[in-house]
């Protein structure tokens, strides 16, 4: 009976050992899993932690980048403003413009006309602002239709130094018929002449207005609608220059 006994504990025992040797080596296996898998986490995310420390620094380089390129347009873009604003205020310094740009279009067109620069310089320092003019004097003349032409049709100032006249298109009727008498919605021609053949010509719808010079005088004439068939005529003279 002691024999039984005795062989039934070592076997338990034996049991036992190897159960918790099998339970041993179980857990180390299981921690040697657990501590390899946790080394590959810590390398991971030494690994990504470069990763990540990389592109921070790319991307702080890039944006110390964007910002130097950003300010250096936005310099530009002053220098460019800045540029611009001179250049129009030299525009407006030294291109003409108004009454000063039509008088150096006239200046330009009588230099390439061939007129001596010495000469209109010295018409230009003649002309003075106040103006030593005869009164205005004003008449009247009836103006030529296609279907009138004859019988005096013009009119003359400064004892017929200058002699103006014109012709206009016939005033209709209701029925449409042309009449004898010019329509002054229509567009007119004055002719102003000199006793030296010279003729000047003004086209377009009444009041029209011209100036000439003639014989060292210089004439200015507003055309307008008078009674029927007649133009009103105002014309006043100046010396020139």
């Amino acid at each position: 009976m002691a024999l039984g006994r005795y062989d039934y504990e070592r076997r338990y025992r034996r049991r036992f050992w190897a159960g918790f040797a099998k339970f041993g080596l179980f857990a180390a296996v299981l921690l040697g899993v657990g501590l390899f898998a946790y080394q590959m986490g810590i390398e991971q995310l030494k690994g990504r932690d470069v990763t990540l420390r990389e592109e921070i620094s790319t991307l702080s380089r890039q944006k110390a980048e964007l910002e130097l390129l950003a300010s250096q347009m936005q310099h530009a873009a002053r220098t460019a403003e800045a540029r611009a604003t001179d250049l129009e205020a030299r525009l407006q310094r030294e291109v003409p413009s108004g009454d000063l740009a039509r008088l150096a279009g006239l200046v330009s067109e009588r230099l390439k006309g061939g007129m001596d620069p010495n000469r209109l310089a010295f018409v230009i320092a003649q002309v003075q602002a106040v103006r030593n003019c005869q009164p205005a004097e004003t008449k009247r003349f009836a103006l030529a239709t296609p279907l009138l032409k004859s019988g005096n049709r013009s009119t003359s100032f400064n004892n017929g130094a200058v002699t103006v006249s014109g012709e206009g298109q016939s005033s209709r009727n209701a029925q449409g018929n042309a009449e004898s008498w010019y329509d002054p919605a229509q567009p007119v021609t004055i002719k102003i002449s000199g006793m030296g053949g010279k003729e000047t010509v003004a086209k377009g719808v009444l009041p029209l207005h011209q100036t000439v010079v003639i014989d060292s005088t210089e004439y200015r004439f507003t055309f307008a609608p008078g009674a029927r068939s007649f133009v009103d005529v105002t014309a006043d003279r100046c010396p020139f220059p």
